[in-house]
């Protein structure tokens, strides 16, 4: 859990860039992409036929490897499927009722944690960030009570991790890098915990794997650490090892590789990700908007501008998916369309200033393509005082 703060770093990144390009296209190592003729790794999840039996083989495997109850296991996952279907409603309701019914676990209130960080991750913002703070904090309460308690060790644990990293990647997108490299290291260390007294619980391992590839990519674009061994293929083995026997994270394993193959420009790869997630969970926001990106990378313009309406017909209150259509519109040469795409996102009071900075920027290419050096101008000048952004810095210079 502690690792998805490197993936945060990776994502992050772009932001610093001051380059036209998307913010969220960049890479961290600046890869160009394999050969054409790279195979494609085709995605293998857990197989979870329940071929008649009271329970899911994978209910059976979460109540064996976290020795808890069949009925907890099969509550668990059944809260963790909603979560990742994104049916947000269903999944609080069954996590309020597991606040109630296992009060000491914290598994109630650090699901809806994620979920306040799922619709905040959707969108780029923070809008939740009041609800996320109490429902987090509720969590790290209710844990601490059980771990006075015997019993329940490797899911106390396994949760404790979860709001770690999940906190550590809030407060990097909050810019507070050193509180989130703390936490970082508490979640690595919770989670060395999880493998002590759950030794047979595979899903941790997608976290070593995430360590081990990002570690490896940041290193080596950095001065600040050593370079050490180059891990990056060991570790997306363990990330696809996850996707393929993982009880709880085989779906978060199945979008960490689609990460790292969009880390590398590995398109086609990235892309059989994102298609094999949308087909189990054909509404998961998330995954679907980083479809939109690949489909986008690819330059199949159409393909993503339905991927992101689909989006919207998903959640019409997305306000990213307009950020990104204006993008795609921009690429297809259809102004008029990418200038309403931009001028509603920018309209939304929710976008950070960033975000926000780089639309008026993006709204600023448009003009000077379309030579209306007015309007530019005053784009530009926006997405400065918005967004501090440099690339409107330059640009304005340019104009002068």
């Amino acid at each position: 859990m502690g690792a998805l703060v490197w993936v945060w770093l990776s994502l992050c990144a772009p932001a610093w860039a001051e380059d036209d390009d998307e913010l969220h296209e960049n890479t961290v190592s600046g890869a160009k992409g394999p050969a054409a003729e790279a195979p494609v790794d085709v995605p293998v999840g857990p197989d979870d036929d329940k071929a008649g039996r009271a329970y899911s083989p994978l209910t059976y495997k979460t109540a064996e490897v976290l020795a808890i109850d069949l009925a907890f296991a099969e509550r668990c996952r059944s809260a963790v499927e909603l979560i990742y279907a994104r049916r947000y409603k269903e999944a609080k309701t069954e996590l309020d009722k597991l606040s109630v019914e296992y009060p000491t676990t914290g598994i109630g209130p650090s699901g809806i944690a994620v979920i306040y960080q799922a619709l905040m991750f959707e969108n780029f913002d923070f809008r939740y960030e009041k609800q996320y703070k109490l429902t987090h904090a509720s969590a790290l309460r209710q844990i601490a009570d059980g771990q006075r308690t015997p019993g329940n060790e490797a899911i106390e644990f396994l949760l404790l991790a979860g709001m770690q990293g999940l906190d550590a990647i809030h407060k990097m997108r909050r810019a507070e890098y050193l509180p989130a490299i703390a936490l970082g290291i508490d979640a690595v260390r919770s989670l060395g915990e999880v493998k002590r007294v759950a030794p047979n619980f595979v899903d941790p391992l997608m976290g070593d794997g995430m360590y081990m590839y990002w570690r490896t990519v940041i290193a080596r674009t950095t001065p600040l650490l050593p370079d050490g061994p180059d891990e990056r293929e060991a570790g997306k083995a363990l990330m696809r090892q996850v996707e393929k026997e993982g009880v709880l994270f085989s779906p978060a394993a199945t979008l960490a590789l689609t990460y790292a193959y969009l880390e590398e420009r590995d398109l086609r790869n990235a892309l059989a990700r994102t298609m094999y997630g949308r087909e189990k969970y054909p509404n998961n926001v998330i995954n679907n908007m980083t479809a939109g990106r690949v489909l986008s990378q690819m330059r199949r313009y159409d393909d993503a501008v339905r991927m992101y309406r689909d989006v919207l017909a998903t959640a019409p209150d997305n306000q990213r998916s307009h950020y990104h259509l204006g993008v795609v519109y921009s690429r297809q040469a259809k102004s008029t369309e990418a200038e309403t795409a931009f001028r509603t996102y920018i309209a939304f009071a929710d976008p950070p200033a960033e975000a926000k900075g780089q639309a008026w920027y993006r709204l600023g290419l448009l003009y000077t393509r379309q030579q209306r050096t007015d309007d530019a101008r005053a784009a530009f000048q926006q997405a400065v005082a918005v967004g501090k952004n440099e690339a409107a810095r330059k640009a304005l210079t340019k104009l002068q």
